[in-house]
């Protein structure tokens, strides 16, 4: 089940983490306070599954069923292959997280062990027949280990700061994250359709 949530008409300034920081932040509107991390709650996923053959599986589960250690997506070594995010754009083949770019029977990887080009990853098959979301698919103001794939709308700073809009050089002029320096971020405007 898909969940939509749609913010027409918010400010591009929700926090993010674009660097990889311990946990998402912004550059606030405050002109004597340049950045602050936000207060967003901490949700560990109690376990990771996917759904149909996992083509839209987006966990962060790196370790193939008998516990190799998966390849980045964007790496050649130690096995050269075609599966690059730049050719499966729609693929998310982010790090080294197990996909489903050409639709195999379940998200899979390439491995780090030389001998062993790439599994299927150690997941589990959701239930399918379940109709209703579970409460984690319905919250989208949580993270999961730093926030780095925090997607949702927080726009305020631990401290109630303002986060100012990461496109704005004003009142913090910034030249590194904007949404043209790191297009995968997040850090640009939410505009689902519903």
């Amino acid at each position: 089940i898909l969940w939509c949530f749609c913010f027409r008409g918010l400010e591009e300034n929700y926090c993010r983490n674009p660097d990889g920081e311990k946990r998402p932040w912004c550059y606030t509107i405050n002109s004597s306070v340049r950045w602050e991390y936000c207060a967003i709650p901490h949700f560990p996923l109690p376990e990771e599954c996917y759904r149909g053959k996992g083509q839209s599986y987006r966990g962060t589960t790196s370790i193939t069923a008998s516990g190799k250690k998966c390849q980045a997506w964007n790496s050649m070594f130690p096995h050269r292959h075609e599966k690059t995010p730049d050719r499966f754009p729609n693929a998310d083949l982010r790090d080294n997280y197990c996909r489903n770019p050409d639709g195999d029977n379940s998200p899979w990887c390439f491995t780090t062990d030389p001998s062993v080009t790439w599994e299927y990853c150690n997941l589990k098959r959701c239930d399918d027949h379940t109709q209703e979301p579970r409460e984690i698919d319905k919250i989208s103001d949580c993270i999961n280990g730093n926030g780095k794939d925090y997607r949702g709308t927080i726009a305020k700073t631990a401290r109630g700061r303002t986060c100012q809009e990461w496109s704005s050089q004003k009142p913090h002029s910034h030249k590194y994250f904007t949404p043209v320096t790191h297009p995968r971020a997040g850090l640009d405007k939410n505009v689902n359709s519903c």
